[in-house]
């Protein structure tokens, strides 16, 4: 679908553009508050400063996506593919990453707040300087690689979880992801 036909049809009150395939699309600071996009196929889009507010991206394809500034509260990513994406800065706050792919994946800045991870994969992330107050970061598959310096707001009993399970060190960073959370030295 071209992206003068979303926006238009979007304009006539239309919702449900699932599984459409926008890769590559220009959507730069656009307004698509509600949008259904399940499946959809995003890889690759400009999505940054965009409006997204409640939108549906469950199960869709965000590979190397640029979401960086976009307003992104009550988006529904789960079970989507976002390795690879730009969300720097973003505002995610209670929006659902449940079962999303999140390899190296760059939040750094962004507003986390009440955001739901459950079951993601989040191996070789950047949450460097987020705010986690109230996220659920709980079953994930893989925290190893990821980054957390500076995050706030992050709670004891989650804290604990990630210390747990994180290992080794960012990709790009080369921090350690078990010093970034500040956790105990293992001894052994």
């Amino acid at each position: 679908m071209e992206v003068a036909q979303l926006l238009e049809l979007y304009g006539q009150g239309q919702r449900n553009f699932s599984n459409v395939d926008l890769s590559n699309a220009q959507l730069r600071s656009v307004n698509l508050i509600g949008i259904d996009l399940r499946g959809a196929t995003l890889s690759k889009a400009d999505l940054s400063s965009a409006n997204l507010i409640d939108a549906n991206l469950t199960g869709a394809n965000l590979i190397e996506t640029n979401l960086r500034g976009a307003v992104l509260r009550g988006v529904n990513f789960s079970d989507a593919d976002l390795s690879w994406s730009n969300l720097t800065w973003s505002n995610s706050s209670n929006s659902k990453f449940i079962r999303s792919n999140l390899s190296v994946t760059n939040f750094s800045g962004a507003n986390l707040i009440e955001a739901n991870f459950t079951g993601a994969t989040m191996k070789g992330s950047n949450l460097r300087g987020t705010n986690l107050r109230g996220a659920v970061l709980q079953n994930l598959q893989t925290c190893a690689d990821t980054e957390f310096t500076g995050v706030r707001n992050l709670d004891d009993r989650t804290r604990v979880y990630l210390c747990a399970i994180a290992s080794g060190t960012h990709p790009f960073t080369k921090n350690n992801s078990r010093q970034t959370l500040d956790c105990p030295i293992e001894f052994g």
